[in-house]
């Protein structure tokens, strides 16, 4: 196996392993599903999952379009995602308020509903890309030709995740819950980065914007159990010695 046929590999197997990190998550957000914050955890999380486990999926079968269908739902993955973020970050009690945090809102929710329906139905407009008729590597990711939505997507995605980035930034300029905004703040930049790397430069082809989003996840995980007062897995140990 050469380096290119590696790359994808190692991608879906961090995508992989994300999802299954979904299980666990997703039990300790339950425990604050009475706060806004925890149900806006729940949609990101859920969001990531979707996000990374299509990711991962395009490598199970080479077939352009079978690969183009599970990127498709990816995409629905990454704008859930985008949303929660956004949603964790504005109501997380570390944070400064939205400005016009109603009209923000509604705003977002409607692009997102305007961005999911178009996604879903690209095969008969093509708006978004065009699935390319032949991969040259049973391993690789879905080949596409981007076309005007897909960087109206992009567009979006950065703007979520930076505007939910910013958030934690402010807070950690502020010196609020300095271990997790920071922590936040970077990974959430770190996210924003990625994602404009992925999409403009290799766009449809192996991404790390998934597994970036998947950190953010387990820093949300991990500040919820310590502060349960709960004793982390061990495999989970280092991460939280890492936060301090």
């Amino acid at each position: 196996m050469n380096v290119a046929q590696l790359i994808p590999v190692l991608l879906a197997t961090g995508a992989v392993l994300v999802v299954l990190t979904t299980y666990p998550y997703l039990a300790t957000a339950i425990a604050y599903r009475d706060r806004d914050n925890g149900l806006s955890y729940i949609v990101f999380l859920m969001g990531v999952a979707v996000w990374n486990g299509l990711f991962a999926a395009q490598v199970i079968d080479p077939r352009p379009i079978v690969k183009g269908f599970f990127f498709s739902i990816a995409t629905l993955g990454a704008i859930l995602a985008g949303v929660g973020w956004l949603l964790f970050a504005s109501t997380a009690s570390s944070t400064p308020l939205l400005p016009y945090q109603g009209a923000v809102y509604r705003f977002v929710a409607l692009l997102a509903g305007l961005e999911i329906a178009l996604a879903i139905t690209n095969p008969a407009h093509a708006l978004y890309w065009e699935i390319a008729g032949s991969s040259p590597d049973i391993l690789a990711f879905t080949v596409i030709e981007p076309n005007v939505g897909y960087w109206l997507h992009t567009a979006f995605l950065v703007a979520l995740f930076g505007a939910g980035t910013i958030l934690f930034g402010l807070a950690w300029r502020r010196g609020t819950d300095v271990r997790y905004t920071r922590s936040y703040a970077m990974v959430g930049a770190a996210t924003t980065v990625a994602i404009v790397g992925s999409n403009v430069f290799v766009a449809g082809t192996p991404s790390v914007a998934p597994l970036a989003a998947g950190s953010l996840t387990t820093i949300g995980w991990v500040q919820a159990q310590q502060k349960r007062y709960l004793q982390l897995p061990r495999p989970y140990r280092w991460i939280g010695d890492l936060l301090q």
